[in-house]
């Protein structure tokens, strides 16, 4: 099998009857890498490598490690951070890597800075050049995170990334647990994206299980998903008007979340959806009393958002911070592999939801919004279009739903593996599952931050240093979604 790159997909080595001679001297597979899982079993660790083929879908491909492994990073960008957290967790030596440092470990030597810390920073030099130091620790209630500008005046030449302060070891809290009680870990991900990680969650355990979910769940789970994207999305919105002084379409877009989240509450009772999904459908049941109260809110907050959205776009001082502002490259896009509206502003169709459609996406047809300038405005955009279209998906939803159960049981205690990915309002959300008799013998979680950060400094290299918060919020990655 041996089918040729198309479109924005990348040229991996990989071959598919030799297993053990996974990357190297294979014949050329197009395809976009999702992820690479470490796992450790009867003393031995396996890589498994996850692919997205064109006209395939998601495939898996496995290599026991026996020494060293070649490195995907040369000819595949994207592998570089999942290369070197496997290299963090498992001591798998990846050779031909361009730069093996430490991700989630960072150097320490009894609590002082060590040499070792500055030298895993690129060092530019040159007439003029400076280094500003921003974090880990900010202002405001944020988590943890360190960025160092190499800057010439006010242009940054060089930004690298420095995170996982806060490395939770949330993959670790999934081992030993039984998988149909351990959605709250799930949801623990990423907090303002709980429920996308709990669905996810939820539909690999139901593919171990090969259950059933009734129609109404699944309905159910398509209102939660995209009442939180349209949440997601109003509140960066109103967070990127706020990065440029409009305080009024600012204060507007929080007005607005506050009211779908009270409306989420008085239909589920829960501000975030936390708590209503679960292993074979949903906790929650919805009333057609329920629904018409959300139905109402939401058709009320949709038509207030864009009304102050165009007004703020239209806005000139807003078109000149935000268009040309944060650039990010389609080539650079597709060689990182970014995903969800950042890649969408890029031009790079990419929706999980079309493409690989799940629960009550499968009966649903609607159009995916892209844009191809890449910068700030493009991001800001892209969000306003999704709020619109996610609208519809709930309204037509709500409408129709349907009757009957909204959980079945899942029954047995079987040992198997499972994969499933969701469309957060970030993007491509993906579980790995492997259980044994019940209980998580593995879980991996590649969330779309972890994906979306290495892209970041290319879209602030040449730019002013000033324009770096309003980048960095048009990406809006979650330090906690990466650092799990």
């Amino acid at each position: 099998m041996n089918p040729k790159a198309k479109g924005d997909q990348l040229s991996l080595e990989i071959t598919l009857d030799e297993p053990q001679e996974l990357v190297g001297a294979g014949k050329p597979l197009a395809g976009r890498l999702v992820s690479i899982i470490g796992d450790l079993s009867e003393g031995r660790v396996t890589l498994h490598y996850l692919l997205d083929l064109p006209e395939v879908g998601y495939q898996e491909f496995q290599h026991v490690v026996t020494g060293p492994v070649r490195s995907l990073t040369p000819t595949t960008a994207a592998a570089s951070w999942h290369e070197r957290e496997v290299h963090d967790q498992y001591n798998v030596e990846f050779t031909g890597h361009p730069a093996l440092r430490p991700l989630l470990r960072h150097s320490r030597t009894q609590g002082r800075r060590s040499p070792e810390d500055d030298s895993q920073f690129l060092r530019v030099q040159g007439e003029g050049v400076c280094e500003v130091p921003v974090g880990p620790v900010h202002a405001g209630v944020i988590e943890p995170g360190h960025f160092r500008f190499s800057v010439v005046g006010d242009t940054v030449l060089h930004l690298q990334l420095q995170l996982f302060y806060t490395h939770k070891g949330t993959e670790k809290l999934f081992a030993g647990t039984v998988a149909t009680d351990a959605v709250p870990i799930a949801e623990s991900v990423s907090g303002d994206n709980c429920f996308a990680h709990a669905v996810a969650y939820c539909q690999a355990v139901e593919d171990v299980y090969q259950a059933a979910v009734p129609a109404k769940a699944n309905a159910i789970r398509l209102v939660g998903l995209e009442t939180e994207r349209i949440l997601a999305h109003i509140g960066d919105f109103g967070a990127l008007c706020g990065d440029v002084g409009l305080s009024v379409p600012a204060a507007y877009c929080a007005r607005i979340k506050e009211d779908l989240l009270q409306a989420s509450t008085r239909s589920t009772g829960t501000r975030y959806w936390r708590g209503v999904a679960a292993p074979g459908g949903v906790r929650q049941e919805m009333t057609s009393v329920s629904a018409k109260d959300l139905k109402e809110s939401i058709r009320a907050a949709a038509q207030d958002f864009f009304d102050i959205a165009e007004c703020a776009l239209n806005t000139p001082s807003v078109e000149d911070r935000f268009e040309g502002a944060g650039i990010l490259d389609r080539g650079v896009a597709t060689d990182l592999a970014v995903v969800g509206p950042v890649a969408r502003a890029c031009g790079i169709p990419l929706d999980v939801r079309k493409d690989h459609p799940y629960g009550a996406y499968k009966d649903l047809n609607f159009d995916v919004t892209t844009s191809h300038s890449g910068d700030v405005m493009a991001r800001g955009r892209i969000r306003v279009e999704e709020v619109r279209t996610s609208v519809q998906l709930v309204l037509g939803s709500l409408e129709a739903l349907p009757e009957g159960p909204v959980r079945l049981p899942l029954l047995g205690a079987p040992s198997a593996k499972a994969f499933a990915a969701v469309e957060s309002p970030r993007g491509e959300l993906a579980y790995w599952l492997q259980l044994k008799e019940g209980t998580i013998a593995r879980c991996h979680v590649r969330s779309p931050s972890f994906q979306n950060w290495p892209a970041l400094p290319f879209a602030v290299a040449g730019t002013i240093i000033a324009d770096f918060p309003l980048i960095n919020k048009s990406f809006n990655l979650s330090y906690s979604g990466c650092d799990r």
